[in-house]
């Protein structure tokens, strides 16, 4: 019996430790992150640091992966945003890393994915012949991933990181009249090729009617 209440006694007291340990880190190390980040991340990596917040107070495995599927997937975000700066992404990474070291040193599985870049063909035809001069742009979370322009041939390369994008294509050939098309695709592999065959220039308005939504023809712009 004595022994059965020393193996409880000591589970209760790893159960505190791990959620103190916890809360030191997010103290000594995210938030140090944290607030070193631009005020455009700031919104995404407080919903990040309001997912670890609970993990402070009672671990509970269910929370830890819905904390590491969410930073997992703000991380890929910010890395894949051509609009933030190579130091932020760097502080980004770091935080990664350092968040991935904290939890795998506590014995649990890997929190922050990483990162994987493959490079996609995107090929472009406009009534049945290869489109050059066309734009093409991969979004994610509301954000330009990549962007090129297609050459002679119709083609254009694109370097993302696996995971799901719009990818859009677009070229003006008149004042209001626009070759356009935009695909919800999965970025899984290297040498992924992804065809737009469009048949016919639209107006800005036609466009519009038809995705049921102003198009992003003047981000391309």
């Amino acid at each position: 019996m004595g022994d059965w209440r020393a193996s409880l006694q000591q589970s209760v007291a790893i159960e505190k430790k791990l959620p103190d340990e916890i809360h030191e880190f997010l103290t000594k190390v995210f938030n140090v992150y944290f607030i070193q980040l631009p005020p455009q991340l700031f919104k995404q990596f407080d919903i990040v640091r309001d997912k670890l917040i609970p993990l402070t107070v009672r671990f509970d495995e269910s929370q830890y992966r819905e904390f590491c599927d969410f930073f997992s997937k703000i991380v890929r975000s910010t890395i894949a945003d051509k609009s933030v700066s190579e130091e932020v992404k760097k502080l980004v990474r770091e935080l990664a890393d350092k968040t991935n070291k904290f939890f795998e040193s506590k014995g649990l599985g890997r929190c922050v994915e990483e990162l994987k870049y493959v490079r996609i063909r995107v090929r472009v035809l406009f009534q049945g012949k290869p489109l050059g001069g066309a734009t093409v742009n991969a979004v994610t979370g509301g954000k330009t991933a990549a962007s090129a322009q297609t050459n002679d041939e119709g083609i254009a390369e694109l370097e993302l990181p696996t995971g799901k994008y719009s990818i859009y294509v677009c070229k003006q050939l008149d004042v209001d009249s626009y070759v356009y098309d935009e695909k919800e695709v999965e970025v899984r592999e290297e040498g992924q090729e992804l065809v737009f065959s469009i048949e016919s220039a639209k107006s800005y308005a036609e466009i519009e009617r038809e995705t049921g939504r102003r198009p992003r023809i003047r981000e391309v712009s």
